[in-house]
């Protein structure tokens, strides 16, 4: 089994990380590193934990390290775990820079080591739904993407990605992803304009954002807000043949806060009334969303550092997400639309 050490103990470790690490049979968990050993013994109570990475490394030999802490310490502790020859799994954002990505994929490179970035909405089911759509050819010729994650969150809340400072905001939380996707299906784009947002009454932080990438061929456009009562439109994608329409957001996310084991029947699935619909001018049909499967994206993590296959995100892959995020920034700043001069491709 892979020895894991979970860094941080807040809401990404118990819910995205915690349940795969207990639960499948390739991974055992060694070590907890948090500020609040109380909390994390009420819930594992057979582990040790450290009051910090350096103390945890120090005390005892790993083969994983899965980094969930806040957005300004992934670099440095994917940094220190690495050095210290150990294969990493840090949250997304990747980094909070392109140069320290570099950095990054290079360390690994030279240390021979797994550098993994958590991007399990790769695995989302609707994700997989459209690019099995886009490469079977059902639409025709991809012409618009419109990839969005709203929420109903009016009122700021106090939490570090909430208030002021490096790495919090919306953006920051959720345009990994949406970029992310949008690179593994198109790669990367011509140019990018972003507006980014505070528009919540006591804001600290960006809560909204509309990001919108020019591939010469086709428009892809990112955006979320808080205010979105209704059932949030998540996939619009359009082609010469048709389109596809889908509501709502994959159910893995809320099955795992629900505590949903990963062997129950149900877990990854979505129910018929929430699939999304396949039109081509003529008739409008109920297309049936793929299974998602994080379940798959730890089990591939496992294939690669017991077997030596290909990460489920290599973080190569994701530097030109993080390119991209600064680009974006950069754009809303000056409000110009920003040329992209990237030679990287994502492995797809």
């Amino acid at each position: 089994m892979i020895r894991t050490l979970l860094v941080g103990f807040g809401f990404s470790a118990t819910t995205f990380h915690l349940p795969f690490l207990q639960q499948l049979s390739e991974f055992s968990l060694a070590g907890v590193v948090s500020s609040r050993p109380d909390d994390v013994k009420a819930v594992v109570n057979d582990v040790p934990v450290y009051a910090s990475l350096a103390k945890a490394l120090a005390a005892d030999n790993f083969d994983l390290v899965v980094i969930t802490t806040p957005n300004t310490l992934h670099a440095l502790q994917a940094r220190q775990a690495l050095m210290n020859g150990v294969n990493v799994l840090v949250e997304k954002p990747f980094t909070l820079s392109g140069d320290e990505a570099d950095e990054l994929v290079s360390l690994a490179t030279r240390e021979n080591k797994k550098l993994c970035v958590y991007h399990n909405r790769r695995f989302d089911g609707d994700f997989l739904t459209v690019k099995s759509l886009i490469e079977a050819g059902t639409i025709g010729n991809v012409k618009r993407l419109q990839s969005r994650f709203d929420r109903f969150r009016p009122h700021p809340r106090n939490r570090w990605r909430e208030n002021a400072g490096p790495g919090a905001g919306i953006f920051w939380d959720l345009g990994p992803h949406l970029m992310d996707q949008t690179v593994q299906l198109f790669g990367v784009p011509k140019q990018i304009h972003a507006d980014v947002q505070i528009t919540r009454e006591g804001g600290e932080s960006d809560d909204s954002f509309d990001i919108t990438l020019f591939y010469g061929d086709k428009t892809v456009l990112l955006g979320s807000s808080p205010h979105q009562a209704n059932t949030t439109l998540r996939f619009d994608l359009q082609g010469t043949a048709g389109s596809y329409r889908k509501l709502g957001l994959d159910p893995q996310e809320d099955q795992l806060k629900q505590g949903l084991t990963l062997d129950h029947a149900t877990f990854a699935t979505e129910s018929e009334s929430a699939y999304g619909e396949v039109a081509d001018g003529e008739q409008v049909t109920k297309h049936p969303t793929q299974n998602g499967d994080y379940i798959g994206f730890y089990q591939q993590l496992a294939r690669a550092i017991t077997q030596g296959e290909a990460l489920p995100a290599d973080a190569e892959s994701v530097v030109p997400v993080i390119r991209l995020i600064e680009l974006a920034f950069e754009s809303a700043e000056t409000g110009k639309v920003m040329p992209v001069y990237l030679d990287m491709k994502a492995n797809n």
